[in-house]
């Protein structure tokens, strides 16, 4: 790592300092916007370089100038109400000026270039990394319920169905290795961990899990639906309110923070919008959306937007249902810009509300079993500019998040004769039986917090004769948990398992959790200009630090501190060809169930006198409580490196290869410590049967012996490694035939392992019985692998304002595999009642002394599963309709491919989702309003 730095350090020195670089100027775009058919001009088009503040208005006509353009690959958008909003791509040389004419329709389905996949060479804005842009169009024709179908214009990730079933998660640059956290040794699994670490960031403000408390803990044994420990549900934040999604890919600029994987940036639509509204429908799912923006003067905008859905997820089968509410109102106040200067102040304001349910009644094959999620959300978020000169501004973005969140869960248990106590003190008493079935009910009550603050200065001052885009910002963030929490009828307990120690979960209270507060404070600088000749470079270098601080607020003391590096480098021999790099190191924070868990209760059973007459019967029990919070939890890091190129020989065609490494150490899982409790013995007196009566216990106690415990701690123990390469290529269109392809696939490779040991599953019967050790094994390494080629074919008549397109998935390939040793002999030492680990070496497992202990580790498959290669199949057709409307068709999974399964499921067991088809249909208001 220290060589690393050293490297990256030297190459932004010399690259920072290179005299050859060209001198600070920059280059004016002119041109002319009219509109696709009748060539008219346009006039009052807001034309903007996106990633800067530039931005010019076409006059009446329809010309318009920006000045002070920075060199390299920019994308012009321009916007009018009225109009399809219109991207077009150029590459600014450092001087001169730029002739660039705009061609803008009613409607985007008949712009002649509109593009309804992802943009193969776009890039995230004020970012180097390797990004994928998705914009409104391609978004809409995606016909996605949630921000997670949009994700599926990324490279190798798998395609699925549009409704809401199930929690939707992302992780980037990642293989699920099909892992529950229940089997993965430390625990939670490496999707959770990969999910949390993918950073989701709405209208510029991050959003957030780390006050997520809706869980049981390791030893909770209920089925709840809920994302603790995971990323955000992508549920809750609809595709119809989508304006632009950038996922970066690569290293991203030291802005970002509190990730380990990546980021997805996300923009909803506001100012100007064409009111309308949108229907879309299916067998199991049925939504509706509404929008609209309108000016309100010369210096205002309002928008707003409203959307309600539904899906059944297993029609006809079961009454499972998840229902999505969703509104957004936008306000835009701003002085209005002037030609070729940037615009003024602006105070941008949302407020948006989400409520997502999901319910999963009673069945007739499952009586008794039920849960259900209640989650809602409600956001305030300011951002105010102030501009301090023509290339100076300063940025002030501030949010409260307040999330409800209400978990039940209901199911019938059946237990033996056990003895337990309700105590919530360390302590000694007599307890009761539980015996039979019963019905347990379990709730997870959390009201979830967050206040967020960043000041933001950018600058593009010239240094040394470079021009630069500096960004220098402060981020303080607080969470908390202010909800009643976990909550259960304490003699009705959710467990099942009782081992004699450890006993039964008690109640804990959310709002008792102090609250996690961090600051962040970071610099990066981009610098784009001329090497030698035509060669041009770009570097953009920054360093972030973060801490996490040890108390309620951002002035007490520091728990934990991270410097994190980036770099990213690009050197464009010319304008065919584009080489890049990065590197850099990134944090997670850890989250408030990791450094505030819930407290251990260690039940040890002193008596347990059980006989036929409930009357009796006699426990006596004594409470231990362990705290299993680890001072010493610190922040996961991630480190990530990346290579590639992208090549555009011709016009319309663009070859992009990358290969990455990403490597996540000190993930956050659940260490076993170990250790022993004092058990002490009674003897009985008056313990003769049929008397009606218990009988005594006698002090002081007959005997004492110990009984070994573990505390499950939480700690940085867990390692995420993923690696790859990703590649997309786009051929130019085929003219008469309207004809468009392009392909992008991605091979990746995931391995994850944990530093803690295994107990296994005989731990427990040696918690309860007699024997003298028990035995424990090496952690568990788990691997996915995984090569997807997606195709996709896109016809396009502008004339007739039709797009169809087909998406063939290609999986090639798709291997989950455990490595661990399962035979008598894979155990690597043993623990004695003490809490002692006494290690035996490989060559004396097979000695007699050992015989007890070879045991066949139970609980672990190591047969890998490889899932044949097959093709998905999908279509979306779109076509305009009188007055600005739109249809659209989409048939998932077209052609019912079942999928074969892994060759360890029975063949005929599906694995991708059954033909699903629908329509989706858009109109504007005005066509129903006088």
């Amino acid at each position: 790592m220290h060589r690393e730095t050293l490297v990256a350090c030297l190459a932004v020195a010399g690259l920072m300092g290179a005299p050859q670089l060209a001198q600070a100027q920059r280059a004016t775009v002119v041109g002319v916007v009219t509109t696709g058919t009748a060539r008219a001009p346009v006039p009052g088009v807001l034309i903007a370089v996106e990633g800067t503040a530039l931005t010019a208005t076409s006059d009446t006509l329809g010309r318009f100038r920006l000045v002070g353009v920075p060199p390299g690959p920019q994308v012009l958008l321009a916007r009018r109400i009225g109009f399809a909003p219109t991207r077009v791509p150029l590459t600014v040389p450092p001087t001169g000026e730029v002739q660039r004419d705009i061609e803008m329709a009613e409607h985007a389905l008949q712009l002649a270039d509109i593009r309804v996949t992802a943009d193969v060479s776009g890039r995230a804005r004020g970012e180097s990394g390797t990004s994928t842009v998705v914009e409104r169009e391609a978004i809409a024709h995606q016909t996605a319920s949630s921000v997670a179908g949009v994700l599926e214009l990324l490279p190798g990730v798998p395609l699925q169905p549009p409704g809401l079933d199930g929690i939707q998660q992302f992780a980037l640059r990642s293989v699920p290795t099909g892992t529950s956290a229940s089997l993965t040794v430390g625990g939670p699994s490496a999707g959770a961990i990969g999910a949390l670490g993918t950073l989701i960031v709405l209208d510029g403000v991050p959003l957030s899990n780390n006050a997520n408390l809706q869980t049981a803990g390791p030893r909770g044994e209920s089925s709840l639906p809920a994302t603790a420990g995971g990323g955000i549900d992508l549920r809750q934040i609809p595709a119809t309110t989508i304006e632009r999604l950038e996922a970066i890919r690569g290293v991203p600029s030291a802005r970002y923070g509190d990730l380990t994987q990546g980021v997805i940036v996300v923009d909803t639509r506001a100012g100007e919008v064409t009111p309308q509204t949108t229907a879309r429908m299916d067998v199991r799912t049925l939504e509706v959306a509404a929008i609209g923006g309108w000016r309100l003067g010369s210096s205002q905008t309002a928008t707003g937007h409203l959307t309600v859905a539904r899906t059944n997820s297993s029609p006809g089968f079961a009454d499972n249902q998840a229902t999505r509410v969703t509104t957004q109102l936008s306000h835009r106040l701003a002085r209005p810009a002037g030609s070729g200067t940037p615009s003024g102040a602006s105070l941008d304001s949302r407020l948006s509300f989400f409520q997502l349910f999901q319910d999963n009644p009673e069945q007739t094959n499952r009586p008794g079993v039920s849960s259900s999620n209640r989650d809602r959300g409600l956001r305030v978020l300011e951002r105010l500019r102030i501009p301090l000169g023509t290339r100076t501004a300063l940025t002030f973005s501030g949010a409260m998040d307040y999330t409800q969140r209400r978990t039940v869960s209901e199911a019938p248990r059946v237990r033996g004769a056990s003895p337990f106590t309700s105590r919530i003190e360390e302590g000694r008493q007599e307890g009761r039986f539980v015996q039979g079935q019963y019905q347990s009910a379990v709730r997870l009550d959390g009201d979830e917090w967050r206040l967020y603050h960043r000041g933001e200065l950018d600058a593009a001052p010239t240094w040394l004769g470079m021009p630069h885009q500096l960004r220098v910002g402060l981020e303080l963030t607080r969470e908390w948990n202010a909800g009643p929490g976990y909550v259960f009828d304490i003699e009705f307990p959710p467990q099942v398992q009782f081992n004699g120690v450890q006993g039964y979960d008690r109640p804990r209270r959310f709002d008792a959790v102090p609250p996690l507060a961090a600051t962040a404070a970071y610099l990066d600088d981009r610098i784009v200009g001329r090497l030698i000749g035509p060669i041009t470079a770009e570097v953009q270098a920054g360093m972030r630090l973060d801490l996490l601080h040890s108390g309620r607020w951002w002035f007490s003391g520091v728990r934990d501190a991270v410097l994190q590096p980036r770099l990213n480098l690009q050197v464009a021999p010319g304008s065919w060809l584009r080489l890049r790099a990065g590197w850099g190191r990134t944090a997670k924070l850890p989250t408030l169930g990791q450094l505030y868990p819930a407290l251990q209760y260690y039940d040890v059973v002193n008596v347990n006198w059980f006989a036929d007459d409930p009357a009796e019967r006699l426990a006596v029990l004594t409470t231990f409580i362990r705290d299993p919070s680890n001072p010493d939890l610190a922040f996961s890091l991630g480190h990530k490196r990346e290579a590639g190129f992208e090549l555009t020989p011709a016009r319309g065609f663009t070859m992009a290869l990358v290969a990455f490494e990403d490597r996540t150490t000190g993930a956050i899982g659940f260490r076993p410590d170990h250790g022993f409790l004092t058990r002490d013995h009674y003897a009985l007196s008056d313990s003769t049967l049929g008397t009606g009566v218990p009988p005594t216990f006698v002090e002081p106690p007959a005997f004492t012996d110990t009984v070994p415990i573990l505390i499950e701690r939480p700690a940085n123990i867990l390692t995420l490694e993923n690696q790859g390469f990703e590649v997309t290529l786009q051929l130019p269109r085929i003219v008469p035939l309207g004809l468009s392809i392009e392909a992008q696939g991605a091979w990746m490779t995931t391995e994850f392992r944990s530093d803690a040991v295994d107990f296994g599953r005989t731990f427990n019967d040696f918690q309860f019985g007699t024997a003298p050790r028990a035995p424990y094994w090496d952690g568990i390494v788990r691997k996915g692998e995984r090569a997807l080629v997606t195709y996709r074919l896109v016809h396009h008549q502008p004339r007739f304002g039709l797009v169809v397109s087909l998406t063939l998935q290609h999986v090639m390939n798709e291997v989950l595999e455990n490595v661990a040793a399962t035979d008598t002999l894979a155990f690597a030492g043993y623990i004695t009642r003490t809490g002692t680990l006494v290690p035996v070496p490989v060559e004396r497992r097979g000695d007699p002394e050992f015989a007890d202990i070879r045991v066949a580790r139970a609980g672990v498959t190591a047969q890998a599963t490889e899932t044949p290669a097959d093709v998905l199949t999908s279509l979306q057709v779109s076509k305009t309709l009188p007055f600005g409307g739109e249809f659209r068709f989409y048939a998932f999974n077209a052609i019912d491919r079942l999928g074969r399964a892994p060759e360890v499921v029975p063949a005929r067991t599906r694995s991708w989702p059954p033909l699903r088809f629908g329509f989706e249909l858009t109109a504007p208001l005005r066509v129903f309003v006088p």
